[in-house]
């Protein structure tokens, strides 16, 4: 029951128990300051202008929360708060979790960005585009290349698609004692799936 009470104080946030009935631990404490800051920003003016205090709650948010809630975080700040100079500055920009939209904002402002931080947001971009082909280049590859399906049977198989562990049983009586080897006569390898991809349109 407790953990729940906290739960609601949490969601919540200070305004809805101004006499403090509920008892955070330090933990807790801090994360609520930290939420405080961006979404009771009205009240309490938020995280201010200044730079030494965008990068302490920048470092609070990677601290307390996961890395998708850090990126709907830093989001809401830039909308909610106008804290352009987060992405203005390099010492703030290295302490931003990159992720796509953020890279959309960066593009947004390039006619803005001061040549000491051009370099660092080229990192940040870079660093979500090699991600970003990191993740899509085995399903594409298998989009357009179709993938192997173990439970197809190949007869003429190219050489990627052999199944050895089949092809040597199946060839063991052609084994050549004076080769040491085994001269296989018949192969056996994997079918593979059709493509599911004709075209694919980059812009």
């Amino acid at each position: 029951m407790e953990d729940r009470i906290e739960k609601w104080r949490m969601i919540l946030g200070e305004k809805a128990d101004p006499d403090q009935d509920v008892r955070l631990n330090k933990e807790l404490k801090a994360m609520d300051r930290v939420l405080d800051a961006l979404y009771d920003s009205e009240r309490k003016k938020g995280l201010g202008k200044s730079s030494p205090n965008v990068n302490r709650w920048l470092g609070d948010i990677r601290r307390y929360f996961p890395t998708s809630m850090v990126q709907l975080m830093q989001k809401d700040a830039l909308e909610r708060l106008q804290l352009d100079q987060m992405l203005l500055e390099p010492e703030l920009l290295e302490s931003v979790e990159a992720d796509v939209e953020l890279v959309g904002t960066l593009l947004s402002l390039k006619n803005v960005v001061p040549e000491k931080t051009k370099e660092t947001a080229r990192i940040v971009v870079r660093k979500v585009v090699e991600a970003l082909e990191k993740k899509l280049r085995h399903p594409m590859r298998q989009a357009l290349h179709g993938s192997l399906n173990r439970s197809m049977h190949n007869r003429r198989p190219k050489f990627k698609d052999i199944n050895w562990q089949r092809t040597i049983q199946l060839n063991l009586k052609h084994y050549q004692p004076s080769l040491k080897a085994i001269i296989p006569e018949q192969l056996r390898g994997y079918g593979r799936q059709s493509r599911q991809l004709s075209e694919v349109m980059l812009w």
